[in-house]
């Protein structure tokens, strides 16, 4: 009986072969091409509603146990398909671009023909655009309304500000709501249909929108009836330093769950503590409770931003931030020691690729965080650094991800793929890491279920170096100004 697979482009590498020799004529891993092997007959290639059908005809030997199929000579999403195949179609081939398949068949003693090939194109069509794209606004909420048009194939919507994705949804939406938009700069939003999950409409603009400015505060989770009653040096001195903010206020857990995110729009949880336990659930004064966890998911779905520093990182977890299995897994809870070096944060990520590209190089000074700080070599690495604490007793509390758990996931390396995976920016490493191996400084991006959150988990954060003065207090208190306001 004929088989008929259908795959999409962008689940192709479901069935990836490792191939070795030149794209053109590929051979898939653990087998030999034979010349003289019977391939396909009568390949064919027709195009209908966007779609590419490959049609083939088999030989009729018996030991036949596959197909596979390669696109444009690429032979890392060469597929397999098994048994009898004798059609396949692929959907999201780009418009007006012609692209060659090769089919090769695939014998029970590891034995596979010659290829056949055909070309396809896919014509081009303008596909009909949304209409009509009208605004309302409310504080920093714009409400956005737009009509479809009457045609077949839509699967979505797409919707920009100022040329930026800032949402996107599934089906036939018409309009949607977008808290805490930017203040006082012109706002022209603009809406994409998706058709076939693959193709895009020319984008429709809608009013430009100038949101004027509104006051706005930060919060700082407080865990005890005043500052100074903390229990821990490091988050006594956080919270005084807190308290000097223009418009920053502190709440108690039992005050999350009324946080308007329009008036607050970032709330600063630090956790800072010798001895405390590891996992989010050990998490102390209530924070962990499932009340608090569902007030802080509230928070954020409501646009709310986080602040989480030191071992507040681990409620990424419960707050659904990061994967389950992704929780943070360098922990440290000792007094600590005394050193003579500075402990530096490095923002610029796989150094010792920057020159030969075999991982990637990403340099993130440019980010709103660093402004105003300068970057200094006082360990003498030979690359800039941001130090944070200097020589003396210091607390080694890191509470970070390392990301050589994760792999690559096919990514350039191991920061590339925790960012994919956790749709995030990796800020800084372990001032002395030269490749990817540890994510210490995260911004993770906004979506549907929450807000944006800044997790700091670098044991150089330390509020209060117990030996003395830090002399790199100022790059505390700057970092944490700099995340705050750009979380506002």
């Amino acid at each position: 009986m004929k088989k008929i697979k259908s795959y999409s482009l962008a689940v192709l590498v479901m069935a990836i072969f490792s191939m070795l020799g030149a794209c053109s004529d590929y051979t898939p891993r653990g087998y030999e091409e034979v010349t003289g092997l019977e391939s396909v007959r009568d390949l064919k290639a027709s195009v209908e509603n966007r779609v590419v059908t490959l049609t083939w005809a088999l030989p009729s030997a018996k030991d036949i146990t596959g197909v596979s199929v390669m696109r444009d000579g690429d032979f890392h999403n060469a597929v397999t398909l098994e048994g009898n195949v004798t059609e396949y179609t692929v959907k999201g081939q780009a418009m007006d671009q012609t692209v060659l398949y090769t089919v090769k068949v695939l014998y029970s003693d590891n034995h596979v023909s010659e290829g056949v090939s055909v070309d396809a194109t896919v014509p081009f069509e303008e596909l009909p655009a949304a209409s009509g794209v009208r605004s309302e606004v409310s504080g920093r909420t714009v409400t956005l309304h737009w009509s479809l048009p009457s045609a077949a194939g839509i699967t979505g919507v797409r919707v920009l500000c100022n040329g930026t994705q800032v949402a996107q949804f599934e089906g036939a939406v018409t309009n949607c709501e977008l808290k805490q938009q930017p203040m006082g700069e012109e706002l022209v939003y603009s809406v994409e249909v998706i058709y076939d999950d693959f193709y895009t409409a020319k984008a429709t603009a809608g009013t430009a929108i100038v949101i004027e400015k509104v006051a706005t505060k930060a919060a700082y989770l407080l865990l005890a009836d005043s500052p100074s009653q903390l229990p821990d040096d490091d988050e006594r001195a956080a919270a005084a330093w807190f308290a000097t903010l223009p418009d920053a206020e502190f709440v108690t857990i039992s005050q999350i769950s009324s946080l308007d995110p329009e008036e607050y729009t970032v709330l600063w949880i630090e956790i800072d503590r010798v001895g405390l336990a590891y996992g989010w659930e050990n998490l102390p004064d209530g924070v962990s409770s499932s009340e608090t966890i569902e007030a802080l998911k509230a928070y954020t779905a409501g646009g709310g931003n986080l602040y989480l520093s030191n071992m507040a990182t681990q409620l990424t977890v419960p707050l659904g931030i990061v994967p389950d299995n992704m929780a943070p897994s360098l922990f440290g809870n000792g007094d600590g020691g005394s050193g003579d070096d500075v402990w530096v944060i490095n923002p610029y990520l796989g150094v010792d690729f920057k020159d030969n590209g075999a991982q990637g190089y990403y340099d993130r000074t440019a980010h709103a965080i660093y402004k105003d700080i300068t970057l200094e070599d006082p360990n003498n690495y030979g690359y800039l650094t941001v130090p944070l604490i200097g020589p003396g007793q210091r607390e080694d509390h890191n509470c970070m991800w390392d990301c050589n758990l994760y792999g690559n996931g096919g990514y350039a390396d191991v920061i590339k793929n925790f960012e994919v995976i956790t749709n995030s920016l990796v800020l800084a490493t372990w001032g002395h890491v030269r490749d990817h191996c540890v994510a210490g400084l995260v911004d993770f991006n906004p979506n549907s279920q929450h807000g944006r959150c800044i997790a700091n988990g670098f044991a150089a954060y330390e509020w209060n170096q117990n030996s003395g003065t830090n002399p790199y207090q100022h790059n505390i208190e700057q970092l944490t100004l700099n995340i705050i306001n750009y979380l506002k």
